[in-house]
């Protein structure tokens, strides 16, 4: 009887001492409102969104809980995600369009002589459409030429220029200005089209392996 009374005490001893250990196991440490570093074995609600470090019983850091992130950090990173991905995608668009491009650049052109030749006929057909037009303005010119020397000679008569012969002035001064626009958009698609053409042909030097 004596022999299981004093074993009840020792055990008691040796929870009490396991205790401690098992309670420096369990250490978390945090840092407070007042920036004070706190541990215990747990953690206060309120700081429960912050970092948390939790300690051994060697006072090892072994495991670090990361703080909760803000709506504005999770949002900041949502928007990166988005444009990564828009970048990713955007990039493998532009991949796709040059390999098609690529494809349709060796399928139509044989040699770099049959290149230069399409875009040769294409700006020759441009330049003689601009010829046209400059002839077609020349002949407009002569129309309005003839149409102001007849308003003058009116004019030193002392008779009035009738606003049909005033019209028809304003409908050549808008037709020559339109016609000298249509050059212009002629040479810039032409100027256009040689660069694109010069890219193109510098492009299948690239997949020919051709040196310029």
């Amino acid at each position: 009887m004596s022999k299981r009374f004093l074993a009840l005490p020792l055990l008691c001893i040796l929870a009490c001492l396991a205790a401690p250990i098992n309670a420096l196991a369990a250490i978390k440490c945090w840092t407070n409102k007042d920036g004070v570093r706190e541990c215990g074995n747990i953690v206060p609600p309120e700081y429960a969104q912050k970092e948390v470090q939790v300690i051994n019983e060697k006072g090892i850091t072994v495991e670090v809980k990361e703080r909760a992130k803000t709506t504005e950090e999770l949002e900041q990173e949502q928007s990166a995600r988005a444009e990564e991905e828009a970048r990713i995608a955007a990039e493998k668009k532009r991949n796709e369009k040059r390999a098609a491009h690529d494809h349709l650049l060796l399928s139509t052109y044989t040699t770099e002589a049959e290149l230069l030749a399409a875009r040769d006929r294409i700006t020759d057909a441009i330049d003689g459409t601009i010829e046209v037009t400059r002839a077609i303005i020349s002949q407009l010119n002569n129309k309005l030429d003839g149409l102001k020397r007849r308003a003058a000679s009116l004019e030193r008569a002392g008779k009035p220029v009738s606003m049909e012969l005033k019209d028809d002035m304003a409908m050549l001064d808008r037709r020559i200005i339109d016609k000298q626009e249509y050059i212009q958009n002629k040479q810039q698609e032409k100027m256009l089209l040689i660069e694109r053409y010069e890219a193109d042909l510098n492009r299948y030097h690239e997949l020919k392996n051709i040196k310029p």
